[in-house]
């Protein structure tokens, strides 16, 4: 399963943004040792306002309980947005169902 979040910043004293790097930094400590993620992507937009990440998790579950936590974890600090995605060889099938039903 493809995970595809983006976040926006919001307003940060000093102290917020110093506090919001190390819970960052833990949350990122974590996923580093489980074998259920694999980050495939990180970018930050160029103007700092906020970024995005693509994540491969192993079961949907993990998934859910993963982005639930670090929203939590980080809403005081950044506005999160997860979309499940697909890459576009599992895309296609569904793509061309899709566009018979509006052809039949």
């Amino acid at each position: 399963m493809l995970v595809c979040t983006t976040w926006k910043a919001r307003q940060l004293s000093r102290e917020q943004a110093n506090r919001m790097m190390m819970v960052w930094g833990n949350l990122e400590a974590s996923l580093a040792v489980d074998p259920s993620v694999e980050r495939l992507c990180w970018y930050i937009f160029s103007d700092g306002s906020g970024g995005m990440t693509v994540s491969r998790f192993t079961d949907p579950e993990v998934a859910a309980s993963n982005e639930l936590s670090t929203s939590l974890a980080l809403s005081e600090f950044l506005e999160f947005e997860s979309r499940v995605v697909l890459d576009l060889q599992t895309a296609m099938p569904a793509i061309v169902k899709g566009l018979e039903h509006i052809n039949s």
